[in-house]
C-alpha cells in the first residue's frame, strides 16, 4: 500500500516538472499593426516588377531637343492640353513645333495621312501636325490653317509639296477653334527644323558658270588714208565694142 503511494506522487512530481517545463518555451505573439511581418526568403516586390529599370518600354521617349530661339515653344500634346475647353475668341498667339503627318478633309472625321489621299481629295488649304512623324491618330494631332497667298502654304501644302510630309516644323499663329478643335489659324512664321532640333538651312542655289570671254575684235579705222587712185586702162581696137583690160568704147 505504502509502495503505491510513493508511484502515485512520483508520477504526480514528474507531471508537474513536464508542464512547467513546456510553460518555459517562447511562445510567438502576434505582430502589432505596422510591423514588418516579412518572413526570411520575401521581397515584397509585386509579380511582374522584377528588374523593372528607368527608360523601359513604358517610358516616354526622349524628346527632340529645339533649337535656342525655340526654347519655351509649344509641343503638340502640350499645347492641346492647354487650350482645351479655353473661349478661343480671344487671341492667343503661339509658338508651336511639331511633324507634318497629314491633312483632314473637311473634318477631324475624315483626316489623311497619305499623299495618294490627300492628292486625290485636293486638299491643300491645311496641315495636320503631331508629336511624332508616325501619328495615325487624329485627336493627337493639330490641324494648321494654310491661308491663300502665304508662304506656308506654297511652301508646305502637300498636294504641291508631297516631300514635306513627316518633316519637322515651327509655326507661329493664332490659336483658335479649327474643324471644331483646338487649332492654328494666320500663320505669321513658319521654318522647318531637322530631326536632331536644329533649324535647316535651305540648300546654296547653284552657281552658274563663267561664260568664257570672247576676244576682242580689232577696233577699225574711222578715218583711213585714201589709197592711190586706181586709172581704168583703155586699149582701143579697131573692132567696135571690142575691149581689152578696161572699158569697151563704141565708135561713132
Amino acid at each position: 500500500m505504502q509502495a503505491g503511494y510513493k508511484f502515485l506522487v512520483r508520477m504526480l512530481c514528474g507531471l508537474c516538472l513536464v508542464g512547467g517545463f513546456a510553460a518555459c518555451q517562447k511562445v510567438d505573439l502576434p505582430s502589432e499593426e505596422g510591423e514588418d511581418t516579412e518572413q526570411p526568403g520575401q521581397t515584397g516586390d509585386k509579380p511582374g516588377n522584377e528588374g523593372h529599370e528607368p527608360g523601359g518600354a513604358d517610358e516616354p521617349e526622349d524628346e527632340v531637343p529645339l533649337p535656342p530661339e525655340y526654347e519655351g515653344a509649344w509641343t503638340v500634346a502640350g499645347i492641346l492640353s492647354e487650350y482645351e475647353g479655353v473661349d478661343l475668341d480671344t487671341d492667343y498667339e503661339e509658338m508651336v513645333v511639331g511633324y507634318i503627318v497629314g491633312a483632314c478633309d473637311g473634318t477631324m472625321k475624315n483626316a489623311l495621312f497619305t499623299i495618294d489621299e490627300i492628292r486625290a481629295a485636293g486638299v491643300n488649304t491645311n496641315l495636320l501636325i503631331a508629336d511624332s512623324k508616325d501619328e495615325r491618330d487624329a485627336s493627337r494631332c493639330m490641324p494648321i490653317e494654310l491661308k491663300k497667298g502665304t508662304d506656308v502654304r506654297e511652301e508646305a501644302n502637300l498636294v504641291d509639296n508631297p516631300e514635306a510630309l513627316g518633316r519637322r516644323i515651327g509655326l507661329l499663329g493664332l490659336v483658335k477653334t479649327y474643324f471644331k478643335v483646338v487649332g492654328l489659324k494666320n500663320v505669321a512664321y513658319h521654318e522647318w527644323l531637322t530631326n536632331s532640333g536644329d533649324v535647316e538651312e535651305p540648300d546654296p542655289e547653284p552657281e552658274e558658270p563663267e561664260e568664257p570671254e570672247e576676244p576682242e575684235k580689232p577696233t577699225p579705222d574711222p578715218d583711213p588714208e585714201p589709197g592711190p587712185i586706181q586709172k581704168d586702162t583703155i586699149i582701143i581696137d579697131s573692132q567696135p565694142g571690142h575691149i581689152e583690160g578696161g572699158r569697151s568704147i563704141g565708135h561713132k
